[in-house]
Order: structure tokens, then C-alpha cells, then sequence
């Protein structure tokens, strides 16, 4: 589990798995891996976008896509 999950699990108050496992949508069959560039400011502020409202980064970025897709 990354540093960052470990973060959001105890802003969330959940307890993480001591052996460091979590399930997560990499092992969904309805899920595929994306890969993209974007400048450090805007990763940063998405991570701290991120633990602000308690969701992951791939919430997020799957939010945004939806309004995006769903608007235009």
C-alpha cells in the first residue's frame, strides 16, 4: 500500500490492512490503467485536492472526466 493510501485511509478513520493490501480498482475487470502527463502543480494540487475531500486521486480524475464527457 503506497504512503499516500495510508493517508487517506486514516483521514478517513479506516484502519489499513496489516499486511499493506487493499483491493482496488487495478484488479476490476471494468477498469483499465490509464497513463498521462501533467505539469507537478497540477499534480500537487490534485493531491491535495484529494485528501481535502477523502478520495483518491483516480476519484477525482474519473469525476472530472465524467463531467467533461457528459457536458460537451
Amino acid at each position: 500500500m503506497s504512503k499516500f493510501a495510508k493517508l487517506l485511509k486514516e483521514a478517513r478513520g479506516e484502519e489499513a490492512d496489516p499486511k499493506g493490501r487493499t483491493r482496488g480498482k487495478s484488479r476490476r475487470e471494468d477498469y483499465v490503467a490509464m497513463k498521462v502527463y501533467v505539469p507537478k502543480d497540477l499534480h500537487r494540487a490534485l493531491k491535495l485536492r484529494a485528501v481535502e475531500e477523502g478520495k483518491e486521486i483516480s476519484e477525482l480524475v474519473e469525476e472530472a472526466l465524467r463531467k467533461l464527457i457528459l457536458v460537451e
